[in-house]
């Protein structure tokens, strides 16, 4: 392994490094992605940061578990636009064409700004000169990863101040079930390292179920896999509403999934909406906000000892409620 300086930190002020592990038989590592111009990913490192290489895995993490979902639900894999900030996803879309691409900025345009985006979704020059008119002037990302990102695409991502960092790899183009991570994680704790084998699960929905509903799970659920807990994700219509992470409380998650959807305009967009939660309801007031805005399922770990509560109130509303064991089915992520 080679360790390699970073242009910084997760701050200015403090050094950075990434150790890279050439013998990684993960197809999506990031020794496997390239510049557009066919250089190695990380022979870019001195400008990269600490951030840029953490925001580059979570959006790994958040795209590889949605097509996992659309996969094992719906048997075939979308074309999937996200965008990583801060360590949380907060736009995602899936559909049939590069303009997933289009939606994800549109939804979160002010946020959009120095996001990560990863795609599923070739960068060919003539997508390049779009998602430049969809960003609009000055608004430039922090990298893009895809499957392919032609030379002369990189043009269109120039920034004024710091890199677009570009990363293709042709994996991202054959994500699935087979593409969630295998390695074992690990973190450096004061005087010691501790280390855990990723989370295998992948949700089965209701074969009930229809085909939209289990999509919009399947992004929802995707999305909710990749985020800090507690956390509250809202789809409809394959389209990320509300990605309400890192609460304490999940009666505040799903106020500020709520008040999300609200403040961007989309507050009519939660009747018949999915909506994932990491963590099971331990009271049925954190539901309420959901079920009086006309949800049209939920899905959440069990294991409170409120859970009949909880799914009664949502029987009165008339949402469905599916749940799974927590020691089969929680997804907490990022801790």
């Amino acid at each position: 392994m080679a360790m390699i300086a970073l242009n910084y930190g997760e701050n200015p002020q403090q050094q950075g490094f990434v150790t890279a592990d050439a013998s990684s038989q993960d197809p999506l590592a990031i020794t496997r992605f390239n510049s557009p111009d066919g250089s190695p990913a990380l022979s870019d490192a001195a400008s990269m940061s600490w951030s840029t290489l953490k925001e580059f895995d979570n959006s790994l993490e958040a795209i590889t578990r949605v097509a996992a979902a659309f996969e094992a639900n719906l048997g075939e894999v979308p074309k999937i636009a996200v965008l990583t900030s801060r360590g949380t996803p907060f736009s995602a879309v899936a559909g049939t064409s590069d303009s997933v691409i289009k939606l994800a900025i549109e939804n979160e345009f002010r946020s959009s700004y120095g996001a990560f985006l990863v795609t599923n979704c070739e960068i060919t020059e003539q997508t390049a000169y779009k998602v430049r008119q969809w960003m609009g002037e000055n608004r430039p990302f922090l990298g893009i990863a895809a499957p392919v990102i032609e030379e002369g695409a990189a043009p269109y991502f120039s920034r004024k101040v710091r890199k677009c960092h570009l990363l293709a790899n042709p994996a991202l183009g054959r994500l699935g079930r087979q593409s969630l991570r295998k390695e074992i994680i690990t973190h450096a704790i004061r005087g010691a390292t501790v280390s855990q084998h990723p989370n295998p699960y992948v949700a089965s929905l209701p074969s009930e179920w229809d085909d939209a509903l289990k999509a919009d799970m399947s992004l929802a659920w995707g999305i909710c896999a990749a985020s800090p807990s507690s956390c509250i994700t809202v789809v409809k219509n394959k389209n990320l509403i509300a990605n309400a992470a890192g609460h304490v409380q999940l009666v505040t998650a799903t106020e500020n999934a709520v008040q999300h959807a609200k403040l961007s305009q989309r507050t009519e967009l939660l009747n018949g909406a999915a909506v994932c939660s990491d963590s099971f309801f331990s009271f049925a007031d954190a539901i309420d906000h959901l079920a009086r805005r006309k949800v049209k399922a939920i899905f959440a770990p069990s294991g409170s000892i409120r859970d009949d509560e909880v799914r009664a109130h949502a029987k009165e509303f008339d949402v469905l409620f599916h749940t799974v064991s927590a020691e089969e089915g929680r997804i907490f992520y990022g801790h």
